[in-house]
């Protein structure tokens, strides 16, 4: 999924620098500042802790808590 996004965007930064709307080789840390942002906010990773705690109070099905802890890796 994260690199599905990353292809995305980088396309749409070199499209829109062929059309003269921003400039990569000056523009370049938007590249990092969308993908922290993503990072931080929309694709917030899951901790052991977390996982374990909502397997226990059961928001989680079993499956999807080995989902995230496989992911974890």
């Amino acid at each position: 999924m994260k690199f599905a996004i990353f292809i995305i965007f980088l396309a749409l930064f070199f499209w829109l620098g062929n059309l003269g709307v921003v400039l990569p080789g000056r523009d370049w840390p938007v590249i990092l500042i969308f993908f922290g942002f993503l990072n931080l906010i929309l694709l917030p990773r899951y901790s052991r802790k977390k996982i374990i705690e909502d397997l226990e109070k059961g928001r989680i099905t079993p499956e999807e808590a080995l989902k995230r802890l496989e992911r974890l890796h």
